[in-house]
């Protein structure tokens, strides 16, 4: 009985990796709706589609945006496309054949090399960065910087540009949104670091850095640490970013590799202001940072809440605080590949209160913890 099963099933994928059509089911099993998820399917699935000609229709026969993901990689892995879905909703997709619509671009990523190796990225909705070897001197640190903005225009080659040239500082808002986050040698907006002796061993510079895909509707990179303390251990790290159109969290996964075999790690939140509200605990797997903000130009002035956020999909040992950090511990064994979420929103980029913002985190549990049912019916 179970080699008439696994046969038949073999038949089936070689029947949709031959098809030149193929129908895609996808299902929101969880309590929250799910805005512009991404729905990501493997090339290996479609052997008999031309990659540069796929094109998803919903069930009234309207393209959906595609997006070919290459993943560091000469030719294209898979693709993603978008989906709009309630919970507890059914939607088919179409896969065939046909001329793509160019799709709007809402991410992107860029090695920053005239400005000190910063590598910046951002969406429709935020941005961010992670300082570079060239700024070594000043402020060697892994933290996440966090770019506030309210467009859902793509703004780092402008607020670079307009910043070097001495036009506008990106330290002041000038409509568009501003940096008014402060980093120095710490996490800043949830980086992750080794943790014992209560003490985060915060990291100095990436070492080296691959861009793996770049827009429309997500970004990735990585990031090489060669050489990160922890005690009187060495240890090398490989942490991948990768960010959607219309998420305010980063998903991140850390590989860990040195002479240590269990440690604990710190996803962390820099304390901005001695004033700050905290929701969430260890149970109920996120934690929300709200403040206040200050422009940092020449004339400083308040400039809204500022949030972070920090999403698991497991058990946190602890949470504390720490070195001037909001510290989420969690164990790990050497190897492994821990992944979690942080990210970071603004009063004056969609959301009002402290609380929308804590909402947000909490459905952005829910949703994580139960992915879409995604299949591939025939």
């Amino acid at each position: 009985m179970i080699n008439r099963l696994a046969a038949g099933l073999l038949a089936l994928l070689f029947l949709v990796s031959c098809s030149n059509r193929a129908e895609v089911t996808v299902m929101n099993l969880s309590e929250v709706d799910r805005q512009g998820e991404l729905v990501e399917l493997c090339l290996c699935s479609f052997k008999k589609l031309d990659p540069a000609k796929i094109i998803v229709l919903d069930s009234t026969g309207k393209q959906v945006p595609v997006q070919l993901l290459y993943k560091g990689e000469k030719e294209p892995q898979s693709f993603v496309f978008p989906v709009t879905i309630k919970a507890g909703k059914k939607m088919v997709f179409v896969v065939k054949e046909g001329v793509p619509e160019k799709p709007v671009v809402k991410t992107y990523v860029r090695h920053i090399s005239e400005r000190k190796d910063d590598i910046a990225w951002e969406n429709d909705r935020i941005a961010f960065r992670v300082y570079g070897p060239a700024l070594a001197a000043e402020n060697p640190g892994n933290g996440i910087d966090v770019w506030y903005k309210r467009t859902p225009n793509l703004i780092i080659d402008k607020w670079y540009s307009n910043d070097l040239s001495g036009k506008a500082s990106y330290h002041e808002d000038h409509g568009e949104g501003l940096d008014c986050y402060n980093v120095g040698h710490t996490l800043g907006a949830g980086a992750i670091a080794p943790y014992s002796e209560d003490h985060i061993w915060v990291f100095n510079h990436y070492d080296r850095y691959k861009i793996l895909d770049n827009g429309a509707y997500r970004s990735s990179f990585v990031l090489y640490y060669d050489s990160v303390h922890y005690g009187t251990h060495v240890l090398s790290a490989e942490v991948q970013v990768t960010l959607d159109a219309g998420s305010y969290l980063n998903e991140i996964n850390v590989r860990f590799s040195g002479d240590t075999a269990q440690l604990r790690l710190a996803a962390g939140i820099n304390i901005q202001h001695a004033s700050y509200v905290l929701n969430g605990n260890p149970e109920r797997g996120y934690v929300g940072y709200a403040s206040n903000t200050m422009s940092q130009g020449q004339q400083p002035v308040p400039s809204g809440r500022g949030y972070v956020g920090l999403v698991f999909l497991s058990r946190l040992a602890e949470v504390k605080v720490v070195d001037g950090h909001v510290a989420c511990i969690s164990h790990y064994m050497q190897g492994e590949t821990f992944r979690y979420f942080a990210g970071a929103g603004w009063e004056k980029g969609g959301f009002k209160t402290d609380q929308e913002w804590f909402d947000y985190l909490s459905n952005q549990h829910k949703a994580k913890s139960n992915p879409l049912d995604v299949k591939i019916v025939r």
